[in-house]
């Protein structure tokens, strides 16, 4: 489902509640609230805040998708630009060699 419709705060809210069903899930991670924030380092109190209202610090919650051996889909949350920019595509559009037209010419009237 595209969320480019919902706002920062939904999105923010479903990515905790996601975080929270793997945490949770005994095919996911099967951890407690103590036991992840034990594991990744951060207090327990951020862990409930952001599984509640989905506010946190992005250092929280990498340290949360370490602990939680979800790290490696950061890195692909931001794709490498392999794609010239819209500046660099102006410039290539602007030099080329535009097409050139030949000459009108008039035609000679029957006498």
């Amino acid at each position: 489902m595209a969320i480019q419709h919902l706002t920062n705060t939904e999105i923010s809210l479903r990515l905790a509640q996601s975080l929270r069903a793997w945490r949770i899930s005994p095919d996911g991670a099967g951890l407690s609230q103590v036991d992840l924030a034990r594991k990744s380092g951060i207090g327990l109190t951020p862990l409930k805040r952001f599984e509640k209202t989905g506010a946190i610090t992005l250092r929280n919650l990498v340290a949360l998708l370490r602990a939680l051996d979800l790290l490696d889909g950061l890195d692909t949350l931001i794709p490498e630009p392999d794609a010239s920019g819209p500046l660099a595509l102006l410039e290539a559009e602007r030099s080329k060699k535009q097409r050139v037209r030949a000459p009108r010419t008039l035609a000679a009237k029957d006498e």
